[in-house]
């Protein structure tokens, strides 16, 4: 009798650990598709009032266009395959496409970007620089951050923190996750419920391992993210979120506020935090765009940046600008903000096209990057 009920225990166990699993999954995708904005310490930023308009292909036209119809059937096709949430791209803010997986994700979701966010961070550099907060990128974080002094990160320049080269440590490449180790990665997971209290100073400290000279190597580390945020606070004076919104956020024309993960001492997590709803990510990709075209510092900063500046050692990716991936498809210019999960904003100068999407697994990204291409 033992051995039987134990035997339908075990039964049981193996029908309920793969339930749990999926369940625990689906927490987290939909914590991707909130942005975590329920369970986590955010500072939002606001629009500015002026929004950005977005015109939407007809449908008429869209089936009278053999590529525009050949475009929008491959994006069914992919919509149906796990992992994809939301994807959506336009062409000189016409969107060509806007898809949502029902029950899951809506135009008023707020995804996570994760390290899409990395790349926000790069703008907002960008843009101490050019009003003269940052004297030149070839200033050493701790004369911005006095507490970084004698660190991998404050002896390395701002130029250096954004293309990933402090020297501090190598991330452990099989979780792809930016973080030193898994003991580095639990610890920072406390973040979304609210249980992380450290200083981000004093955690880098901790793990500073100074395996290179600053500049010389490549290595994917969310502390140089971290870094660069705590260099815009210090040189601006302002709280990143506030800096990001007056700078960055009111220039985009978004329709709603986006947000910005922070610790529980208000400092923001720049590598990963920011969510947005997914027309205001696609507006922010043409506001990139925009200031591409023009002929200022910023968008001399933003050509240095959407271009290779360093090799990257990852196993995807080679090419990398600041805080930005490049060369990261065929089109010639092309550049990427991409994040764990399938997160990613594809932009291409040359065509003014945008392509976002929303995605809870990596696997998804891939086939997205290929109509992209295509188009």
């Amino acid at each position: 009798m033992v051995i039987f009920f134990a035997r339908k225990v075990s039964i049981l166990y193996l029908f309920l650990i793969p339930t749990l699993a999926t369940a625990q999954d689906e927490r987290i995708a939909d914590g991707y598709t909130e942005g975590w904005r329920s369970v986590a310490h955010t500072h939002p930023v606001k629009p500015s009032g002026s929004v950005r308009e977005l015109s939407f292909v007809n449908p008429e036209d869209l089936r009278a266009d053999r590529r525009l119809a050949d475009l929008e059937r491959q994006a069914e096709i992919r919509m149906v395959m796990p992992g994809t949430r939301a994807a959506l791209m336009s062409e000189k803010g016409r969107v060509i496409f806007e898809r949502y997986l029902p029950g899951k994700a809506s135009a008023a979701s707020t995804p996570i970007g994760n390290s899409v966010s990395k790349s926000l961070v790069a703008l907002a550099v960008g843009k101490a620089l050019c009003d003269g907060s940052i004297a030149t990128l070839d200033d050493k974080a701790e004369q911005y951050v006095r507490g970084l002094s004698g660190t991998s990160w404050g002896n390395s320049s701002v130029k250096d923190l954004l293309r990933m080269a402090s020297g501090a440590f190598r991330s452990d490449l099989s979780a792809a996750s930016g973080f030193k180790n898994q003991r580095d990665t639990m610890a920072n997971r406390a973040i979304y419920s609210k249980n992380l209290s450290i200083d981000y100073v004093e955690m880098m400290k901790g793990i500073d391992d100074r395996i290179a000279s600053p500049g010389f190597e490549f290595n994917y580390s969310n502390y140089d993210t971290n870094a660069l945020v705590l260099i815009v606070e210090a040189a601006t004076k302002k709280k990143f979120a506030t800096y990001f919104e007056e700078t960055i956020w009111h220039g985009v024309g978004p329709e709603k506020s986006g947000a910005w993960i922070t610790n529980n001492l208000g400092q923001v997590a720049g590598y990963f935090g920011f969510s947005a709803t997914p027309r205001d990510w696609l507006r922010l990709g043409h506001y990139v765009l925009d200031q591409l075209s023009n002929s200022d510092c910023y968008s001399d900063f933003l050509r240095d940046a959407t271009k290779e500046q360093i090799t990257a050692n990852w196993t995807f990716m080679k090419s990398y600008g600041y805080q930005i991936w490049t060369r990261c498809t065929s089109k010639s210019g092309s550049f990427c903000f991409l994040g764990f999960g399938g997160q990613q904003l594809i932009m291409h100068p040359e065509s003014q096209t945008v392509l976002y999407v929303h995605g809870t697994a990596n696997e998804s990204a891939p086939p997205w990057r290929q109509i992209f291409e295509r188009f």
